[in-house]
């Protein structure tokens, strides 16, 4: 009798010292297609301890601060069931998309568990390029530069002449009104405020369509020491 309390002991220790949290989840990643510029993907991951012990979730991390990331609970008793909720916001992406988020556990055979996001965002209407950097110039060395801003819509849509926040930035379009499928030209000349050797402002170009209100160029350059 008292050999089988003891092996009963042995058993029940040997039990608790291999028991383990095993997180097991639903899918690591999600495609969500085709999307319009600026729409919000929302999408949820679920997830299952398996395991006998309490599964613990670390540190949460996003490959980009376009893709949020909340988690329903950090701590999941054996069986419960657990959901990471992600939410990517695609304004100001345009072509193939790929976003990561993911977080640490005290599962020894999952320490770092990664969720994916991907799809193509198309913009219907957008600048290209989407901005001008002249990076570093010689001085009285011309700032030039010419852009295209696109429709790729099926409607058509007017411009309001562009403004600066920088006034040694100067813009100009071809056109005001831009037809489905064509394009107006962006002419953008600048020089160096008096005295300075760094040159930034944006571009702000205004339209009616209802997704894209304001357009916005990012405008750089400095002078070279030399």
């Amino acid at each position: 009798m008292r050999c089988y309390l003891l092996l009963l002991l042995l058993l029940l220790s040997c039990g608790s010292v291999f028991a383990d949290p095993l997180l097991v989840v639903d899918r690591l990643n999600y495609d969500f297609g085709e999307i319009i510029q600026g729409a919000k993907i929302d999408t949820i991951f679920r997830f299952q301890n398996t395991g006998d012990q309490v599964l613990e979730i670390g540190r949460l991390r996003s490959s980009c601060g376009c893709t949020a990331a909340l988690l329903s609970t950090k701590k999941l008793v054996p069986g419960a069931i657990g959901e990471l909720r992600v939410t990517f916001d695609s304004g100001g992406f345009r072509g193939a998309i790929q976003k990561r988020v993911s977080f640490e556990t005290n599962d020894p055979k999952h320490t770092v568990v990664t969720f994916g996001l991907q799809g193509k965002v198309k913009a219907e209407l957008f600048l290209q390029p989407s901005r001008i950097n002249w990076g570093i110039v010689k001085e009285n060395m011309p700032l030039l530069a010419e852009l295209e801003v696109v429709n790729s819509s099926k409607e058509v849509i007017t411009l309001q002449n562009p403004s600066t926040t920088n006034a040694g930035i100067v813009a100009e379009l071809s056109t005001l009104i831009i037809a489905p499928g064509e394009q107006s030209q962006l002419k953008v000349t600048a020089e160096f405020p008096p005295g300075k050797k760094r040159l930034a402002g944006y571009i702000l170009i205004k339209s009616d369509f209802p997704s894209h209100p304001q357009l916005k160029v990012p405008v750089s350059a400095r002078l070279s020491q030399q």
